[in-house]
């Protein structure tokens, strides 16, 4: 994490390092958006105004990506809050996947985006007009583009911080409009030397950004959602964190569910089969306790007796 990231942690959120706490991991949410729908509304205005004073078809188009990103950034807050309600009998595990649900809606509005100005590219790459160049514009859109690429940076601290796809994803949405605004700022340039045709091919290439970046995420959102298996450096930790327990011997079939804000472990340890039915079940108590301690996970542990080629004693 940088050091402007934290120092705004700081202001915005008094117990910003305690990222286990789902209220906090809200506040984190709630505060990336509001940051970027505030800076992607002035961005978006200084666009669209100076997109149809130049006649600049990868401005406007720019412009357009950069309003998606107030959008995107709405459907952020609507995942962070539809993640935060509690379980209720219909969803027993909580709300916590509705943030996924929120970057496969921010993927999907990409594509569309992206799919539209594309067509307007082409058109215009066929029937060629004027594009006014400005130095001064061309300026100003790298200024922006490098206030995006901050945004992305901050947006990318806050979601390795509670370790969430969605400001990731927002995240990436950022940086992609970034290095559009640096191709627009290409184009304008090249205008003022007569090669208006940069406008339409540069206006091609944002919109292939656009759309290879919903794609990603669209994809990412929905192997999530489907159930995609953990990471084998998250099984690795259930099963260190497991094996560290006293009386287990080994541990097999650990299965993890990943409900956004909530993991739900379920796992066979194994214990020496002498051991008294009071004995096995305080290990399992023990392991529970210790996953849900050290790892922050809920877990459901099954007691099997282990080989006695396994057992010490």
């Amino acid at each position: 994490m940088n050091k402007l990231t934290k120092i705004i942690l700081k202001k915005f959120i008094k117990d910003y390092e305690n990222t286990k706490e789902p209220n906090v991991r809200v506040k984190y949410g709630f505060l990336e958006a509001w940051i970027s729908i505030i800076g992607n509304i002035v961005i978006f205005g200084f666009k669209i105004i100076f997109g149809f004073v130049l006649n600049s078809i990868s401005l406007i188009a720019d412009s357009f990506h950069t309003l998606s990103d107030v959008i995107t950034s709405l459907v952020v807050l609507f995942g962070f809050r539809t993640s935060r309600r509690p379980a209720d009998t219909k969803h027993p595990y909580g709300h916590g996947r509705g943030e996924s649900i929120a970057t496969l809606i921010i993927g999907i509005l990409l594509i569309i985006v992206g799919v539209d100005f594309l067509k307007l590219s082409f058109n215009r790459l066929i029937h060629p007009q004027v594009v006014k160049g400005s130095w001064l514009i061309a300026g100003l859109l790298i200024l922006s583009a490098l206030a995006k690429e901050m945004m992305a940076i901050f947006s990318i601290d806050l979601g390795k911080e509670i370790n969430s796809s969605t400001l990731i994803a927002d995240a990436w949405h950022h940086r992609s409009d970034a290095i559009a605004s640096f191709l627009v700022a290409g184009a304008i340039v090249s205008s003022i030397f007569g090669y208006h045709k940069v406008d339409a091919l540069f206006g091609i290439i944002i919109s292939l950004i656009i759309i290879y970046v919903g794609i990603n995420l669209s994809k990412s959102s929905a192997s999530f959602l489907l159930g995609e298996a953990p990471s084998k450096d998250l099984v690795n930790k259930v099963e260190r964190c497991t094996k560290s327990v006293e009386g287990v011997v080994n541990v097999h079939d650990i299965q993890v569910h990943n409900y956004g804000n909530r993991l739900e472990v379920s796992l066979h340890i194994e214990v020496n089969k002498g051991y008294a039915l009071v004995t096995s079940h305080k290990i399992a108590d023990l392991v529970e306790k210790k996953l849900f301690e050290e790892l922050g996970v809920s877990s459901v542990v099954h007691v099997d007796p282990a080989p006695i080629s396994h057992c010490k004693n």
